[in-house]
């Protein structure tokens, strides 16, 4: 496999070789200081170094292969591991046909829900694309149980059966879910308002017992000048070993743009039923926790005081949806500098402040990157 896999990427060398090669990398470094609870303050690192290339096929950039390998360290309260990955295998080509414009992908990339609250992750699959001025669809199938897990963090809730991943320190597979969808979009279908509806499919496979299936619906527009909306409803059938569970997740944010520094201010509200799962650990809140059983409403705000200083701050009241019953207030903070180009800083800060003292959390954290 290792000489297949090593053959491929010579050939798409010299095929490509008569084109523009798009090269480069990337290393972030992540200090951080936490808290869980009554337990002590410990300090965590984290350090990511990627590499990723793309080899056009073609004069006209149609035809792209695209590949990129992470490395990750990291220090957790005396903890070292060191993890690798290939996190980027895809050759993509696109396409116009009649009045519209064809896309297909094939490989190792990040597919992602419309809604930003279902799946958000690097899967291997295929997907297929047609957009017009006046619509969009789109269709993907895919494969999640070949992705390292320690890149990517998926729900274990709700789990039933066995299944039998790759194990080792470096790489341990994920979940092994077939993934169907397909989306379709109408852009400015009037008033200027976008709406899209999508159909999600993740089939437990290797005698995993555990099927989520997503149906979901998004508005998104203007409502006035500076005053957007984004709209997303979600209905879930969570079905398990012998069980069925039905369940629904709604959420919507308001967006008003200041003619002033680029300040703009958010709320919004979103309410994830008991029995609501997501597929990848999608988080809304600074306790890191998933979407489910929760009803939380947040107000944000955010400017561009410089051209190179962006700052941030949120507050979300965290209530448990099954009964309205107080969990916890969240508030985090955050300010980016652009030094140069290529390089860049940001600290933040969060802090959970949860009705039960075990469940309390805060965190400092001192961010770094550098590209090259």
């Amino acid at each position: 496999m290792k000489r297949v896999l090593t053959s491929i990427f010579i050939t798409a060398c010299i095929l490509g070789s008569v084109f523009a090669v798009d090269y480069g990398g990337l290393v972030t470094s992540d200090s951080t200081l936490k808290q869980n609870g009554a337990e002590a303050l410990v300090f965590a690192e984290q350090l990511d170094a990627s590499a990723y290339l793309k080899i056009p096929f073609s004069q006209d950039g149609n035809t792209v292969l695209s590949t990129e390998f992470a490395y990750r360290f990291q220090y957790d309260n005396s903890q070292v591991n060191n993890f690798i990955n290939l996190s980027l295998l895809k050759i993509s080509h696109t396409q116009e046909v009649s009045d519209g414009q064809m896309n297909i992908a094939a490989g190792r990339y990040i597919m992602a829900d419309g809604t930003g609250k279902i799946f958000n992750q690097t899967s291997d699959g295929l997907f297929g694309s047609y957009q017009t001025s006046t619509m969009m669809a789109s269709m993907y199938f895919g494969y999640t149980g070949l992705v390292n897990s320690f890149f990517t963090s998926m729900n274990m809730g709700g789990l039933t059966g066995e299944y039998t991943g790759f194990t080792s320190d470096f790489y341990t597979s994920s979940l092994p879910y077939l993934v169907v969808s397909a989306d379709f979009s109408l852009p400015n279908l009037f008033a200027q308002q976008n709406l899209s509806v999508g159909s999600w499919n993740f089939i437990g496979i290797q005698k995993l017992k555990s099927n989520k299936l997503y149906g979901t619906i998004s508005m998104n527009g203007p409502l006035m000048e500076n005053l957007y909306h984004n709209t997303n409803v979600v209905l879930a059938g969570i079905l398990a070993d012998g069980t069925s569970n039905f369940a629904g997740l709604a959420a919507t944010t308001v967006t008003y743009y200041f003619n002033y520094m680029g300040l703009a201010a958010n709320a919004g509200l979103t309410y994830a039923s008991k029995e609501f799962q997501p597929v990848t650990s999608i988080s809304g809140l600074v306790t890191g926790e998933p979407w489910s059983n929760l009803f939380v409403p947040t107000v944000s705000v955010s400017m561009l005081p410089l051209s190179a200083l962006y700052v941030g701050a949120e507050t979300n009241l965290v209530l448990l949806a099954d009964g309205m019953e107080y969990a916890g207030v969240g508030l985090a903070a955050v300010v980016s500098y652009q030094l140069f180009s290529d390089v860049a800083f940001s600290l933040n800060a969060n802090t959970f402040i949860a009705k039960e003292e075990a469940a309390r959390q805060t965190k400092i954290s001192l961010k770094a990157a550098i590209s090259f």
